[in-house]
């Protein structure tokens, strides 16, 4: 009985809002002339979007005032569905372990790289969201419902799509071979083959403590070295670089008698020293600058308080001033002796 895919049964439609525009909002009307949209950068986007949907998918729910609205179901999408898509392909074509496969998994869905592919792709003029929401700090939500997008698409062109924009691309040296050159255990065994023909490998066994052992081995048996570790990975790095200085040391010691040698160590540190100089001096340079920035913007704001405390003052003193004369101007009032006339109707009301 076939088994069906469970990454097919994740696919579903996502409904589609209603757009409607509002004056409020910071970013342009979709109506006005987006020549870039015909720029070559887009014409791989253009394939399976178009530019009013793209608007539509990029969206935020802050944008509009009503709730239930905006792009929150596509994020969803790209964060869960795509996401699983994704996986479905490392494991059909991707050589490893699933615990390889899970760390390459993260690596690709990476929040920064997300907003490297945000910026790569030039999304923000598309983007449309509420005045008080910060674009730059949630890149990587846009890219989620743009990912989220392509769920609804059919097959193929999902396949496209992650091999175009998330396994290809600048993301491809996630896949890519090591090189030996960058292989510790291969330039081990170079040197071992190269010195007397014999070859290194690395032999793992576990400890009674649940440690694991990496040893390093010649073709003889004879153990080179050995590294203990928690981590399994990490016991064979050790073990490795171990191997490595230990089958160094002949040629460091030729190295360190000669006297070129000690000579380009030198012009390379001082190059670096140089370089970290520069990098010092231009980042002191930056936080120097921002520093007279903030002072200046705290100098400003110290005097608009300032400004505002004189005027409060300014008003305080008149009010008293002028409550001052009102109580003096009744109590002139109150003094003043009474009239005859005002003094005979008073009686004659008692009366």
């Amino acid at each position: 009985m076939p088994v069906s895919n469970p990454v097919e049964e994740v696919r579903f439609l996502l409904p589609v809002p209603t757009m409607t525009e509002e004056k409020h909002i910071q970013q342009p009307h979709p109506r006005d002339n987006y020549k870039p949209w015909e720029d070559p950068l887009y014409s791989d986007l253009r394939k399976i979007i178009t530019r009013a949907k793209l608007r539509e998918v990029l969206t935020h729910y802050s944008y509009y005032n009503k709730e239930g609205k905006g792009n929150s179901r596509y994020v969803f999408a790209g964060m869960f569905a795509f996401r699983g898509l994704v996986a479905q392909m490392l494991f059909d074509f991707v050589p490893g372990k699933g615990t390889q496969l899970q760390h390459l998994l993260g690596n690709l869905f990476k929040n920064e790289l997300l907003a490297q592919t945000f910026d790569n792709l030039k999304l923000k003029q598309f983007v449309r969201a509420g005045e008080k929401f910060d674009v730059d700090s949630h890149k990587h939500i846009f890219v989620y419902a743009l990912y989220g997008y392509v769920t609804t698409l059919d097959e193929e062109l999902q396949k496209w799509f992650i091999s175009q924009f998330v396994l290809g691309g600048e993301n491809a040296h996630f896949l890519t071979h090591k090189k030996r050159n960058r292989d510790l255990l291969a330039q081990a065994d170079d040197i071992v083959r190269q010195t007397d023909g014999r070859r290194l490998s690395l032999q793992m066994e576990q400890t009674e403590e649940g440690l694991y052992r990496a040893k390093a081995v010649l073709s003889d048996g004879t153990v080179l070295c050995d590294a203990v570790s928690k981590s399994w990975r990490y016991a064979r790095t050790k073990a490795t670089k171990m191997a490595l200085n230990i089958l160094a040391i002949p040629s460091r010691k030729y190295l360190l008698s000669n006297p070129e040698y000690h000579a380009r160590v030198l012009e390379r540190m001082e190059a670096e020293r140089v370089k970290r100089k520069a990098e010092i001096e231009e980042r002191d340079a930056k936080k120097a600058e921002l520093r007279e920035k903030r002072k200046e913007a705290w100098k400003n704001k110290i005097h608009e308080k300032d400004i505002k405390r004189r005027l409060a003052q300014a008003a305080a003193k008149k009010r008293k001033a002028e409550n001052a004369a009102r109580a003096a101007a009744k109590a002139a009032k109150e003094a003043r002796p009474m009239s005859a006339n005002k003094r005979r109707y008073l009686e004659d009301k008692k009366k």
